[in-house]
């Protein structure tokens, strides 16, 4: 009598948090060379395995699942713009601007698409777009000592502003080396006078 071969394992299903975080990390592997707006449901769902239809269960409409993904990628790039601990007030600043302008060369068009999203009025977009900046200006105020106090906060605000069109012109065609580009971001912010 031949053995028979062991029956397959059941099949593990995953929990609501487990599936919506599975499809947030899809739509993140997918953002490198796709916007955001631009991610088709269609290939988020047969990446994960499911169907369309399933995907609307656990985001209730596309705009739902583009917030959560762009959140998600929000937070990765703070994260990855943050100092190590114990980092000098000056390598802070520095490093904060070197990750920055990486993370924009690595990211371009899905960076171009969240600013330009937030600019043409997409609400979903606006509100992450400005939770998003209002949490690097903290980091910035925090990296250079400062208090947090309402001019300053409109001063780096506008400073900001400018890194962001600058290093997203400069990815797209860049007219200097990327040490000048970070040395003249960084004379820019010494020169708001923000310590006054």
């Amino acid at each position: 009598m031949a053995a028979s071969s062991p029956p397959d394992p059941p099949r593990l299903r995953r929990t609501a948090g487990d599936r919506r975080a599975q499809l947030v990390r899809i739509g993140l592997e997918l953002l490198p060379t796709t916007p955001v707006q631009e991610l088709t449901i269609d290939e988020v769902a047969r990446r994960a395995g499911i169907s369309r239809s399933l995907l609307f269960h656990y985001f209730a409409t596309k705009r739902e699942y583009y917030t959560a993904v762009t959140r998600a990628a929000a937070d990765l790039m703070l994260e990855h713009l943050l100092p190590p601990p114990g980092t000098s007030r000056e390598e802070q600043v520095a490093g904060m601007l070197d990750r920055y302008v990486g993370w924009v060369e690595t990211f371009r068009e899905s960076h171009l698409a969240f600013v330009r999203g937030a600019g043409g009025g997409d609400p979903w977009v606006a509100e992450v777009y400005e939770e998003t900046r209002e949490r690097l200006v903290q980091v910035a105020l925090t990296a250079l000592e400062l208090p947090d106090d309402a001019r300053r906060r409109q001063l780096v605000l506008a400073w900001f502003a400018f890194t962001e069109d600058l290093v997203g012109s400069w990815a797209d065609q860049p007219t200097m080396g990327r040490p000048e580009l970070l040395a003249l971001l960084r004379d820019v912010l010494d020169r708001l006078d923000v310590r006054t």
